[in-house]
């Protein structure tokens, strides 16, 4: 994998380039929009783009790249506010992530737009229970169930990850990004108890993970 890091911060760009080579992952560093004007976006994977730039705004840029790519995109900015995180997802951002920032969330994220554009347009399934990733429904043995946006992501979450336990701070960051005024300390634990009370039977896959998380039992019960 190959990834393009448009920052101007050489400290910021250092750390996410030697972070990223413990997963072998290849980066190309620019700081400013006329360092990157001859640049194929095609070359890449993945771009990480600052807003805040010398000669320019990383929001124009991003505009730029879908007009002419397909490219998955994330914003990496200190502009914090609704009006900014809302204009990178209008112009096309995957992720909008503000700085000061965790590289290990960035991975995350990173990780979740290859997951989310892997399974587009594709049903996830687990025996009779089956989610349509792109019109955010599910139903098992046919019949709808109703699951509010947070159930839904969380549960997608669990059906991508079998087996796999799953930290909370992991599923909250991946569910609420940045809507965080949504959360206190009980917010998970009662999506989860909804979620399980609405799957019926298949509620029973989704384990406590004491002192880390949860994991959905990959195993028929």
């Amino acid at each position: 994998m190959k990834i393009l890091i448009l920052e101007d911060d050489s400290t910021i760009a250092f750390a996410i380039q030697s972070y990223m080579k413990r997963f072998e992952i290849k980066t190309d560093i620019f700081d400013s929009l006329e360092a990157i004007s001859d640049i194929d976006m095609n070359d890449y994977d993945l771009a990480i783009l600052d807003v805040n730039l010398p000669d320019g705004s990383g929001f124009e840029y991003l505009k730029y790249i879908r007009e002419y790519y397909d490219i998955p995109v994330v914003m990496l900015t200190v502009r914090d506010s609704e009006e900014n995180i809302l204009t990178g997802f209008d112009y096309g951002a995957d992720e909008y992530i503000t700085k000061p920032f965790s590289l290990p969330i960035l991975k995350a994220r990173m990780d979740n737009i290859f997951k989310r554009r892997s399974q587009d347009g594709e049903d996830l399934t687990f025996q009779e229970l089956v989610l349509d990733s792109a019109f955010k429904t599910a139903r098992i043995n046919n019949k709808n169930i109703e699951l509010n946006r947070q159930e839904f992501d969380v549960l997608e979450i669990f059906l991508l990850n079998k087996g796999l336990n799953i930290t909370r701070e992991h599923l909250i960051d991946s569910v609420w990004g940045y809507n965080l005024y949504e959360i206190n300390d009980n917010t998970l634990t009662v999506t989860i108890k909804r979620l399980r009370n609405k799957l019926g039977t298949y509620g029973d896959n989704i384990k406590t993970v004491r002192g880390i998380g949860y994991r959905w039992e990959s195993e028929k019960l």
